[in-house]
């Protein structure tokens, strides 16, 4: 497995910040941002240095989203011995997206004359855009992260949750996918065994893996279908470190594993 780290300095450090108080940094937003878009409606001056600053705020977050994309993503695992589970990061990019949805949402709804600006069926942007606001947010506020625990994999998104038991995958697989890649296909030997609840956009052979690194996923939920006597640590620090190694040592890339 290549070793893949945090990109060092003030980028991972801010993302590191974004992730830990994501959900306080969602509630400032949300109050700024319908602030923004009220005081704009009691001045026409007070209207153009707000439009300003939410337009200028949007463009920074949204900058700041697009950075985070190109850093490295990380071949690790927060470990979670309270719970017994190996947990991906919460993605910092989802949280910046969300609050760059927010001033967008709120350059348009602080506007005046709304009926002007938006006629016939454009007057459903706003509330286009406010559902997808709410997804985001609904988004941001649970993360999409993939636990590894001790009975199999499992993921929760806005909608719904899959939880795949290690028996319900077939042996050998996952397949290691691009290495830009958003998601993971699985492969079952047992799918009756899946659990799914809600309705998932991924449906049930998907994982959403943005915010980790897609080889180490991939060859940590292939380590533990092939080698059960382990999974019973999962979620232990020492265990967390002993599968770090034993990816380390195992050959990766497009020769070891690739999808088809």
């Amino acid at each position: 497995m290549d070793e893949v780290h945090y990109a060092p300095g003030m980028l991972a450090a801010i993302s590191a910040v974004t992730v830990r108080y994501r959900r306080l940094i969602l509630t400032v937003a949300l109050v700024l941002a319908v602030g923004l878009a009220v005081g704009r409606h009691l001045s026409l001056t007070l209207d153009r240095i707000l439009a300003y600053a939410t337009i200028l705020t949007g463009v920074l977050v949204l900058s700041l989203a697009l950075l985070t994309l190109r850093r490295p993503r990380p071949a690790a695992f927060l470990v979670k011995p309270e719970v017994r589970a190996f947990v991906t990061e919460p993605s910092a990019v989802q949280i910046y997206l969300t609050v760059g949805l927010m001033f967008l949402a709120s350059q348009f709804l602080g506007t005046g004359h709304l009926d002007e600006v938006f006629e016939g069926l454009f007057i459903l942007l706003p509330f286009l855009l406010l559902v997808g606001l709410g997804v985001n947010v609904a988004g941001g506020w649970r993360d999409f992260s993939v636990e590894l625990r001790p009975d199999g994999v499992y993921q929760r998104d806005v909608t719904g949750s899959l939880m795949v038991p290690w028996e319900a995958l077939a042996p050998g697989r996952p397949f290691q996918p691009a290495v830009g890649a958003a998601t993971l296909a699985l492969a079952y030997a047992q799918p009756e065994l899946v659990r799914r609840r809600g309705i998932l956009p991924l449906g049930r052979r998907r994982l959403r893996i943005d915010n980790v690194h897609p080889w180490f996923l991939a060859d940590a939920i292939r380590y533990y279908v092939d080698h059960p006597q382990h999974r019973t640590a999962i979620g232990e620090p020492a265990e967390h470190q002993r599968l770090w190694h034993s990816l380390a040592s195992e050959p990766t890339g497009p020769g070891h594993g690739p999808a088809p």
